[in-house]
């Protein structure tokens, strides 16, 4: 499993953690971090990047801006769930007591969202 110590990338934890049980054909959509993710999962989307030589075409550019749509709320969740600091920071308590407080926190913040 991935590294306690320190902080450790979203991918490869992902990779770690989802590879082998998740369905090949998911469709995941994942921010610029996730270069590589095809190997995994070939229906995957990323953002397109542009390099010094490469710049972005017209419609990489808008499909970026789709994605980012997205994803800007999924951040949102994301942050929103840190803040409880349970996904931040390393719990140290039984591990079906963390993943139950993850889930009354899940429900608070969906709560939230809905009002």
């Amino acid at each position: 499993m991935y590294n306690d110590i320190g902080k450790t990338h979203d991918f490869r934890m992902f990779k770690e953690s989802m590879v082998g049980i998740l369905p090949e054909r998911l469709i995941i959509l994942g921010d610029g971090a996730y270069v590589g993710i095809h190997e995994y999962f070939p229906c995957a989307i990323i953002p397109y990047k542009a390099t010094k030589n490469k710049p972005l075409s017209k419609d990489q550019k808008e499909i970026n801006a789709l994605i980012s749509k997205v994803r800007v709320k999924v951040e949102h969740v994301i942050r929103q769930i840190k803040i409880f600091r349970i996904c931040k920071e390393t719990y140290r308590s039984k591990s079906e007591t963390g993943l139950r407080r993850l889930k009354i926190i899940s429900a608070i913040i969906n709560l939230m969202r809905l009002s």
